[in-house]
This record gives structure tokens, C-alpha cells and sequence, in this order.
């Protein structure tokens, strides 16, 4: 690992490289010497004087031996080894092993007042230095989280959430690992440090800790284009079909948009599905032109580590990352999260109280956001991440490549943005201090992780009801360890709260007088009910129930149960759903083709891109053998002979001097002819016995042809 010192000695030449090996954890033995206790073993804290940097030391006896390690944030050198610890009397000494110019540090202890203060050398120069006594983390951490408690509990019933877990690693140690409020609000099941939450899109950092993992190892690339591991894989952009890396796919910079929808109504298709309709989902940017959010990209990318590794995602995440931090309650999905006990139940507010809502399974999506975790296992991960790949002495992944993780590539929002986005982090600043930081959301749970690398400060919030309370509470927390001015907007959140309802309805108020008022649809309801599939997004369909002019059209599409309530002419809206509240409001447009029948039928499913169009699937009648052979014969139009023939459910049409046409089955009872748009053929078909006649309708003009006699 490279790290360079930039001491007074050296500024004028260039900085020093030099390889440090990392110290382990200290681990302090026993000790039954009371002098030692009082000696130099403990935290210290000071500076190099003349080059302004901040130093950080630690040091323990074990046995007769002192050991310590050093830190010093600005050179991003953490747990560098001191050797040749001594106490001599009132003298302390220490040496930087493994740099060059033998760094030592020679002081005066002054137990007493807490300070060790002297001289550093290093290839000659000398600087002064001075370090004072600090408290361990967890004995400064409980002054800094005086309140909190009393906080939370507060905005917990302020903002109507039902429960949240905390979790802060800081200077090496968990200083809190905690739930309050309720896990489940119809048992009254209280939260834990144990109890298991959905953390949304922060799994998105697992699975590039894994993909950089396999990178480590040779098994993936980051930079390789993906179809080396998806040799499947199409898009409707062809350039990016053919140079889309993982590093495109883990950044955002695809081109695509959400696509949202596709998977979240639809659980029961795999992952490889998933890749598969990338094929037929519309980009509305250019390839690496700009930075957009997908969750389908993260579980392509999540069966590109299957193929490389021959392990799946759950596995080899289990395997490489929760295994060796000890991670044992974190679930991967719906039915391992179930299974254990102790996990919180998502929730939403109905009628002025808090209910149960049912989980959504997203295994499908796994690497994009299906982990489950609690506090205490959440800290584990906090402290990896802070150690920049190690933990509790285990390295998992190597600095460089951890780093690559965090490192900026694409920027959110405008040019310009302060925020940019690595490999599953987002990279920002608060007041000056390096923020690396992820949400989370999915039915029901609202998840923040925030990474301080420089302050060693990671932060996890979770709670199981959609609310801004998750990053209220990290903000409260980093302010707090942060040594900032602690800016409370609690307060102005939970008023937001008491006024989204009324925002909702004056958004509902201002939607309806788009509405054009008395203008009827065209065509009596059970017209529209067919079945509408688009190669993407799979099948839509619509059915009608009642009578006449009493009944009403419903739509399902995956899991999404759709009431429709007519708005005008052939648009109708999406209404309320238990199942689909994610498609309440959107408005549903019917197609006619140019024969007036209804074709197809466009819905914004993405906000982004133009609406998503489902064509009307063909008569399931027009694939039956029997109801095609009596279609099949010889037919007149005006002198010219047209021959229509089967091969299994397949008709064909032979028309003197043109090439052979194979008839699509279509809708309406008629057939496709595939020379162009506004091409069809339909049969006359009387009660019994075979076709009367052919009807061809095509741009210019409708023609009849008869059936020839014994044809």
C-alpha cells in the first residue's frame, strides 16, 4: 500500500513514497502492573507542528512489549505499525515502520497532565510534535449521543413512523448499534440491534464489493465489454450493445432510464429474463452521455458475476463478504427474511394509523437491492468499508480496488453538480468533509448509509415506513460526531407530513381540470378487453366485467390489479389498488388502427421515455387447425388466382406472379400481411363449412375475392 509523507524536511522535493504494512487491532493483554496502566498505553491525539498534520496514535502493552500503530488522516495513512516501542522512565520512543528516513518520535510523558511532547526526526530534519490523551471512542461517543434517544423517540411519533435501528462506527469501534420504536405495530413487537430490515439500493455496494472482488481476482474486468460474460445481451442502442462495461452498467451511464415498473410488477421472472428484455426497453440518453439511474443494469451486472465466477450473486456474497465479518442474521429476498426471526414488518400510514403492508419480493432484482440487515450486522459492514477493505484483521478486498469503488465517474444531475457517483456510492461534501453515502427504499423501508472515510465515520439508519426520517436521523448524527452546528429540521418535516395530504388532493384537483368533461369513449367497453403484450414489458391485459352500460373495465399487468375509470374519449385512469399503488393516477390511451378497430394501447409506465405501447395480441381462434382448414382453397379477384394453403397452423397465399405471403394472425378475426402498415385479410366464414370469400383491406381500397368453386 502507497502512502506519501509531506513533512517540512521535504517540501521541496518531491513527496516520499513509502510502503507501511498495517498494524492489526491492537489487542492489549492483561495488565497487573498499575505504572503500566498509567504509562503511555491509551489514545493520543496531537500534531507535527511545523507541517500541520494531524496525528493520531495508539498504544498498548502486550505483555512486556509496547506496540502501538499511527494514523495521519491527510496522508490517508491508517494504522501505519510503530516499532521499537520503549518507555525509558519519563521517555517515549517510536519509530514508522517501513519508511524511509527511520520517522521517530522521541518525547517527554507527562502522565499527569496527559501529554507526550518532543521531537520527531526524519533523514536528518526535525519537527516538534505533541500529543495529548484522549477518550476512547466509546467514552466520547456517549457525551456526543447525549439526546439522541429522547430525539428519535420524538420524531418517531412526529413524523408517524413506527420503528427505526441506528448503527455508528467511529474512530475503530461501534459507539452505537440500536432499534427503537416498534417492529411491528400490530404485535407491538419492539425493534432491536438484531431485528432485520429491507436496505434497498444500499445492497448496491455489496454487489460492487463482490464484482471487485472477482475483479481482484482475474474472474471479471471492469472494463472489458460485458457481452464477454452476456454474450446474449442486445439493446436498442448498437453502440452500446458492444462496449457496455461493468463499470457503465455499476455507474448509471447505460443510457436507459428506470424501466422501473418491469420488474416491480413482475416477481416471478429471473434475472436472466430481466437481461433479456434490455433488448426492448427505450434509452433516453446516449451511451455514457449521462448519469441515470437503473436497477435492471445492477442485476445484469449480478448475472455477469454468476457466469464469470460459476456462483451466484446470494452465494457469493454470503461467501466473501457476510461469512468472514460475521454477518450472520443479514437474509438475501423475501423467503430467507421470513424464515428468520426478529425482522421488522413494512409499514404504511392508513386512516390515521399505522398497518402492516405486505413485503414485496424483489429476489429478482437481488443485486440491486434485495439484502435484509439489522444494526449490528450492518456496523460490521460499516467497518469494512471504513478500513478500506479490511476488518478486525481480515482484508476482503485489496485498498486500490476498494478505492476504485469510491473514486467519481459520473456526475448526477447538471454539469456542475457537487455530487457525482462511483461504483454504487454517491460522492459528495457537508462543510467540508468527504461524504461517501447510498439511500434505500422499497416498499414499506427507508434505508440511509453514510460513509465519512476521513472523519473514520460510517452512519446506518433504517426505518419500515417510507420517511424522510432515515436521513433526518444521519444528518443529526454526522452533525454530532462531526463537530457541527446541529441543524434540527425535524420540526419542518413533520409539518410537511401534516400537509401531504392536502398537497395530494390539490394535485388531484389540478389533474382533473385537465380532464375534457362528457366526452365518451367510442366504442361500447367490452371492446377493449383483449390481452396487449409489448417485447419488454410483457403482457398487459384488460377485461370487462358486468353488463352493458353498468359494467367496468379492469387491467392487470404482472401483479398490478388496475381498476380503470373512464377520463375521456379512449383515455382511461389507473385507480386506486392495494396492489398497484405505484400505477395509481396513470393515464391509459386505446389505439385504433386505420380499420377503427382498437390495436393497442400506450401508458407512461416511464416517466422518461416516450409511453410504453402494448400491441393486441391475435385471435387465439385464428391458430386453430380446425377454423384454418376452411380457409384453405382457391379464390378469384377480378381474373386473378389467389391459393391459400396450411402447413400446421400457418396459412399461406399464392398469388400468380408474386412471391408467397404468409398470413399473420392479427385481431378482429382478420390476418397481417407483412408488405406494410394497413395490409390485412379477413375471411367470410358462414355457420358451417368452408370460407365464402377473402376480403383484402389495404391502403387504397378494400377488394373481395370469391371462392372458386370446389376451391
Amino acid at each position: 500500500m502507497l502512502h506519501s509523507l509531506v513533512f517540512v524536511a521535504s517540501i521541496a522535493a518531491p513527496p516520499l513514497t513509502w510502503s507501511a504494512p498495517l498494524a492489526p487491532p491492537i489487542q492489549q493483554a492483561p495488565i497487573q502492573d498499575a505504572a503500566a496502566l498509567r504509562a503511555p498505553a491509551g489514545r493520543w491525539a496531537g500534531r507535527l507542528e511545523q507541517a500541520k498534520l494531524d496525528i493520531e496514535v495508539e498504544l498498548a502493552w502486550d505483555g512486556e512489549q509496547l506496540v502501538g500503530t499511527i494514523d495521519i488522516p491527510a496522508q490517508g495513512l491508517e494504522r501505519g505499525r510503530l516499532v521499537d516501542c520503549a518507555l525509558d522512565g519519563d521517555r517515549v520512543r517510536m519509530r514508522i515502520d517501513g519508511v524511509p528516513g527511520e520517522p521517530t518520535f522521541d518525547g517527554a510523558l507527562d502522565d499527569s497532565a496527559g501529554r507526550i511532547a518532543g521531537k520527531f526526526t526524519q533523514g536528518g530534519a526535525k519537527l516538534d510534535f505533541s500529543l495529548s490523551r484522549v477518550a476512547p471512542p466509546g467514552e466520547r461517543a456517549a457525551l456526543i449521543l447525549a439526546g439522541f434517544d429522547e430525539w428519535v423517540a420524538k420524531q418517531l411519533k412526529g413524523l408517524r413512523v413506527p420503528g427505526l435501528a441506528a448503527a455508528v462506527v467511529w474512530q475503530g469501534e461501534v459507539v452505537l448499534a440500536r432499534g427503537y420504536g416498534l417492529a411491528d405495530a400490530s404485535t407491538q413487537a419492539p425493534v432491536t440491534a438484531d431485528t432485520l430490515f429491507g436496505i434497498g439500493s444500499t445492497t448496491k455496494a455489496f454487489t460492487t464489493f463482490a464484482l471487485a472482488q472477482a475483479v481482484e481476482e482475474g474472474s471479471l474486468d471492469w472494463d472489458e465489454p460485458v457481452r464477454k460474460w452476456l454474450p446474449g445481451l442486445q439493446l436498442e442502442d448498437d453502440v452500446a450493445e458492444l462496449q457496455l462495461t461493468l463499470r457503465d452498467m455499476c455507474s448509471h451511464r447505460s443510457g436507459l432510464p428506470r424501466h422501473d415498473l418491469l420488474w416491480y410488477a413482475n416477481p416471478g421472472l429471473a434475472r436472466e429474463e430481466l437481461v433479456e428484455r434490455l433488448a426492448h426497453l427505450e434509452p433516453t440518453a446516449g451511451f455514457r452521455e449521462q448519469w441515470q439511474y437503473n436497477n435492471l443494469m445492477f442485476a445484469a451486472a449480478g448475472v455477469a458475476l454468476h457466469r464469470a465466477t460459476g456462483v451466484t450473486w446470494e452465494e457469493r456474497v454470503r461467501a466473501r463478504i457476510l461469512v468472514p465479518l460475521g454477518m450472520t442474521r443479514t437474509t438475501f429476498g423475501l423467503s430467507e427474511t421470513l424464515a428468520a426471526s426478529d425482522h421488522a414488518m413494512p409499514h404504511d400510514r392508513v386512516k390515521g394509523k399505522d398497518v402492516v403492508i405486505p413485503f414485496r419480493d424483489i429476489t429478482q432484482i437481488g443485486p440491486a437491492g434485495s439484502i435484509h440487515s439489522s444494526a449490528n450486522d450492518m456496523a460490521r459492514w460499516l467497518a469494512v468499508l471504513l478500513g478500506r477493505g479490511e476488518a478486525h484483521g481480515q482484508r476482503l478486498l485489496g485498498v486500490g480496488r476498494y478505492m476504485e469503488l469510491v473514486t467519481p465517474i459520473s456526475v448526477v444531475g447538471a454539469p456542475g453538480s457537487p455530487t457525482a457517483y462511483g461504483l454504487g456510492w454517491m460522492l459528495d461534501a457537508v462543510e467540508g468533509h468527504t461524504r461517501v453515502h447510498h439511500g434505500g427504499g422499497i416498499d414499506g423501508f427507508t434505508t440511509q448509509v453514510e460513509l465519512y472515510p476521513d472523519d473514520r465515520l460510517g452512519i446506518f439508519v433504517v426505518t419500515n415506513r417510507a420517511s424522510v426520517l432515515t436521513s433526518l436521523a444521519a444528518t443529526q448524527l454526522a452533525e454530532r460526531f462531526l463537530e457541527l452546528e446541529v441543524s434540527d429540521t425535524a420540526e419542518l418535516a413533520a409539518t410537511q407530513v401534516d400537509a401531504a395530504e392536502e398537497i395530494g388532493a390539490n394535485m388531484r384537483k389540478a389533474r382533473e381540470s385537465e380532464r375534457i368533461k362528457d366526452a365518451p369513449h367510442a366504442r361500447p367497453l367490452d371492446a377493449y378487453a383483449a390481452s396487449y403484450r409489448h417485447a419488454g414489458y410483457g403482457d398487459l391485459d384488460v377485461t370487462f366485467g358486468g353488463t352493458g352500460e353498468t359494467g367496468a373495465l379492469s387491467a392487470r399487468y404482472g401483479t398490478f390489479e388496475l381498476p380503470l375509470e373512464h377520463w375521456h374519449f379512449e383515455t382511461f385512469r389507473c385507480g386506486k389498488s392495494e396492489t398497484s399503488s405505484a400505477a395509481e393516477g396513470l393515464l391509459m390511451q386505446f389505439r385504433d388502427d386505420l380499420a377503427g378497430f382498437v390495436a393497442a394501447i400506450e401508458v407512461q409506465f416511464e416517466a422518461s421515455a416516450k409511453p410504453i405501447r402494448f400491441e393486441r395480441l391475435a385471435d387465439a381462434s385464428l391458430c386453430d387447425v380446425a377454423l384454418l382448414e376452411r380457409m384453405v382453397g382457391d379464390y378469384s379477384l377480378m381474373g386473378q388466382a389467389i391459393r391459400v394453403t396450411r402447413a400446421g397452423s400457418t396459412l399461406t397465399a399464392y398469388i400468380t406472379g408474386q412471391p408467397a405471403l404468409e398470413l399473420e394472425p392479427a385481431t378482429h378475426g382478420r390476418f397481417k400481411l407483412d408488405v406494410g402498415d394497413g395490409f390485412w385479410v379477413r375471411f367470410e366464414l358462414p355457420e358451417t363449412g368452408p370460407a365464402g370469400a377473402l376480403v383484402i383491406t389495404q391502403p387504397n381500397g378494400t377488394f373481395r375475392a370469391e371462392r372458386l368453386s370446389g376451391g
